[in-house]
């Protein structure tokens, strides 16, 4: 199969090669106009449309939905109704721009909008059914606005894509929208007949963001402790190791010379041995258990010289009952 012909627009297209099955990461989508982009989308989807793994996939499809052969209504209907499965295609959005192809969208079972379109279009052409893409948005003014490829495009903010598929073949004379991220929705059904229910990112701008309060713990809930050393996660343990590298660096220290997973048992900081600690600090530095005497020395200080003067002078819990002085003489 041949590549993508990204060299003639002007992007950049990383290839990711997963052996006969691709995906284009596009940095710098942002610079095609909206044409441009459904243009490459397009060359994607005719592209694999004409690989028979891709017509095989398809006409299995239609054989078990039950549509027969030149009834073209439904099997438009059951190719959208496939590809909307999020057992055949689970609907997740991604950061960032990154076209896959339709191979790869069905072996990973994942997918935004375009590569679910990019999918059924590809599906489409397979069995020879007419596709156009379709962009939905609002204007400056809030009103929804629908794009078919190859009107002329108006000023918009863009938010969501869909299909339209033709019937019959060849010469087409009913066209309906085919909305692919939206469980159940029919063939025909629009996005512009929807509200933020069904689609969030067609939602006017300027909602004002807020959390929400959180629902209280069950009765007696108690955080699970930590997994144990050998069933935690190697990323896990390098974040514990980085935090603590960080740690050494803010009191000037040497930097610890054992994993993440000598420090936490059943939860984080449960041991800690001194001997450890202490071999690892700078020399001409307190110890930790001197440090810790001193500062425990001092608050029970500091605390028994406050309860001493409040219980002379009448203070604190004996507010209002006198001085001693006053309290020995009644």
């Amino acid at each position: 199969m041949s590549r993508l012909p990204v060299e003639s627009l002007e992007t950049k297209a990383n290839e990711l090669d997963l052996g006969d099955a691709k995906t284009y990461h596009l940095p710098d989508w942002a610079n095609l106009s909206h044409p441009q982009r459904l243009s490459v989308m397009r060359q994607i989807s005719m592209m694999r449309g004409r690989d028979p793994r891709i017509a095989k996939l398809a006409v299995n499809i239609l054989r078990r939905s039950g549509a027969g052969p030149r009834q073209y209504d439904l099997q438009a209907a059951a190719l959208l109704k496939w590809v909307q499965d999020p057992r055949n295609v689970y609907y997740v959005n991604e950061p960032g721009e990154r076209l896959q192809d339709p191979i790869y969208t069905i072996k990973v079972g994942q997918g935004d909008c375009d590569d679910q379109c990019i999918l059924l279009a590809a599906l489409y052409e397979s069995v020879g059914l007419p596709w156009k893409f379709v962009l939905s948005g609002r204007n400056s003014v809030g009103e929804k606005l629908r794009y078919i490829e190859g009107d002329p495009i108006p000023e918009a903010r863009w938010a969501h894509i869909y299909l339209a598929v033709g019937t019959p073949p060849f010469n087409p004379v009913r066209w309906y929208f085919a909305e692919t991220t939206i469980v159940g929705v029919p063939l025909g059904w629009d996005v512009i007949d929807g509200d933020t229910s069904y689609l969030p990112e067609m939602g006017t701008s300027g909602q004002t963001p807020r959390f929400l309060a959180p629902k209280p713990a069950p009765a007696g809930y108690r955080p699970p402790p930590l997994p144990p050393k050998g069933n935690r996660s190697p990323a896990y343990e390098q974040a514990m190791a980085d935090a603590l590298g960080e740690l050494d660096s803010a009191l000037g220290v040497a930097p610890l010379d054992f994993s993440a997973s000598d420090l936490v048992g059943s939860s984080v900081g449960t041991y800690m041995a001194d001997e450890m600690l202490e071999e690892h600090m700078p020399k001409g530095t307190s110890k930790w258990k001197e440090w810790g005497a001193a500062v425990a020395t001092g608050v029970l200080v500091s605390v028994g010289t406050t309860l001493v003067l409040n219980f002379i002078n009448g203070q604190g819990l004996w507010q209002g009952k006198g001085t001693l002085l006053q309290r020995l003489k009644t």
